[in-house]
């Protein structure tokens, strides 16, 4: 069986840690947040709060660099230990998508892009209730959701084979069309 990449992608709120986990718990595969990858770089445990203005400190562009940097090397090595594996972050620049995709190619692997979406109003309600949750590992906030939507880089035909999840409905149902579309490029 070859060696699949996974990568879990879209907005705060959109439901991609959740997926990543059912998915990964599903096919006992890896999981790397993207979160708790940022949050181990800056010398914190994942559960702590680092209430920043979007796009400043650890959310900055240089810090976001070296943790997406972070993510591929703890990739490579999974993949070079036989395993498929998923990556869940907001891949919201076309140019990290572009490095999963070099990535998969030099290793001789496959990659396939899941981006999960949900209503505005339904990520804002999730982000509303991840703040009161003391485990969790995101620092999305309702106030930053529109400055990220903005500054999303658009799909490209590279970024295929692309399933759009819709998050809204039933989670098993959800986990159901997820592995069916992984399993297909297996």
């Amino acid at each position: 069986m070859g060696r699949l990449i996974v990568v879990v992608f879209g907005l705060m709120g959109s439901g991609k840690s959740s997926r990543s986990r059912a998915l990964a718990a599903s096919l006992k595969w890896p999981v790397i947040h993207s979160d708790a990858v940022r949050k181990l770089l800056a010398g914190l445990k994942p559960t702590d709060r680092a209430p920043v203005d979007f796009g400043k400190g650890i959310y900055g562009e240089d810090f976001s660099a070296r943790t997406y940097d972070e993510m591929l090397r703890q990739a490579c090595a999974h993949l070079a230990a036989g395993q498929s594996l998923i990556l869940d972050g907001s891949y919201k620049r076309a140019a990290e998508r572009a490095r999963v995709r070099r990535l998969a190619r030099d290793q001789g692997a496959r990659v396939v892009f899941v981006y999960c979406e949900c209503p505005p109003a339904v990520a804002r309600e999730r982000l509303g209730i991840r703040l009161t949750d003391p485990e969790a590992i995101s620092d999305g906030r309702v106030e930053l959701f529109a400055d990220q939507a903005r500054d999303f880089d658009p799909f490209t035909p590279e970024d295929r084979p692309l399933l759009r999840l819709d998050t809204t409905r039933d989670p098993a149902v959800v986990l159901e069309e997820l592995k069916s579309f992984v399993q297909s490029y297996l």
